[in-house]
């Protein structure tokens, strides 16, 4: 089986030798043309030469990137880094949360200016509040879990809700009712992988059934929220603050009003890193080594056709 790594700038020798040993037939090549297997990402070009490509193990839980129509209509195996997320997500989201809600912003503002803003900074509690999670898979209850710590009433929206969570919400509702996680929320926080269906899912209308203190947070992908709906919204107070780690253009351009905003907290996608992030992807990608070819042992098996 020849493995093309093309996430060895993060590999260090004990990782290398992790994935050696997996399995006894493995050889690895500098080429993607002459792989079968690949870590990492491929692009639109790289994979038309990839004659001989059979698999894909993503280095991220999205695949929106990768979804090109030669590769849907492949019968190319993709699976994705789903796992590895969970905690620092949800940790980061309660870091957006908390800069919105405990003045952080103002606070920040003033050490910048060496002006005390004691009066000035907004402060609000979280405890008892509704956070409305769109998007329940694994990060989702994640986000649950700590959610659940501050005391909070917990509304989740799940594609399937016939399928079952481990982490039980207050509500659980399906992709129909989205509209009343809007309105009965206080928190929203969008964690919905990217396709043609949740394309800016997140516009004008939605953003108008928020409280009007009611704060929004994006850790998903940034074409998810319509962009210029949402400076509308944030501009004429429709909501009270937005949370963002992603936007429609990455790196965000310098001339976004979004910089501008005095109630929004700007991070550049760090949302998910963390220090543990390769152990954790070679723990699913060794895994589903041991299972190649047999998809029905392998996990975290992406349905082309959905996006994720």
């Amino acid at each position: 089986m020849k493995l093309f790594i093309e996430y060895s700038h993060n590999l260090k020798p004990h990782h290398l030798e992790m994935i050696l040993s997996s399995r006894d037939d493995i050889t690895l090549v500098d080429k993607i043309e002459s792989a079968e297997v690949v870590l990492g990402g491929v692009s639109r070009d790289e994979f038309k030469r990839a004659k001989n490509l059979k698999w894909i193990q993503t280095t991220g839980a999205g695949v929106d990137s990768l979804l090109y129509p030669e590769i849907i209509e492949s019968d190319v195996i993709i699976t994705n880094a789903s796992g590895v997320h969970p905690i620092p997500i949800a940790e980061h989201t309660f870091a957006l949360i908390l800069a919105i809600t405990r003045g952080l912003i103002k606070s920040f503002e003033g050490k910048i200016r060496k002006t005390w803003f004691h009066n000035e900074a907004y402060t609000d509690e979280i405890h008892g509040k509704t956070i409305g999670i769109i998007g329940y898979g694994r990060i989702g209850q994640g986000i649950a879990t700590v959610a659940k710590g501050f005391g909070m009433k917990i509304i989740a929206l799940k594609r399937n809700t016939g399928k079952e969570v481990e982490v039980i919400p207050d509500e659980l509702l399906g992709r129909d009712s989205i509209d009343k996680l809007l309105t009965e929320s206080d928190i929203v926080v969008i964690i919905v992988p990217l396709t043609k269906d949740t394309y800016h899912m997140i516009g004008e209308r939605e953003l108008k059934l928020m409280k009007p203190t009611g704060i929004l947070i994006n850790v998903a992908r940034g074409k998810v929220v319509d962009e210029r709906a949402l400076i509308r919204a944030l501009k004429e107070k429709w909501i009270l603050g937005a949370g963002l780690d992603v936007f429609e253009t990455e790196p965000l351009p310098p001339d976004s009003e979004l910089w501008e905003l005095d109630n929004v907290v700007i991070t550049p996608h760090i949302a998910g890193l963390n220090p543990h992030y390769t152990d954790r992807l070679l723990d699913i990608f060794i895994r589903n080594l041991k299972a190649y070819p047999d998809v029905s042992r392998m996990i975290n098996v992406v349905d082309k056709k959905l996006g994720y």
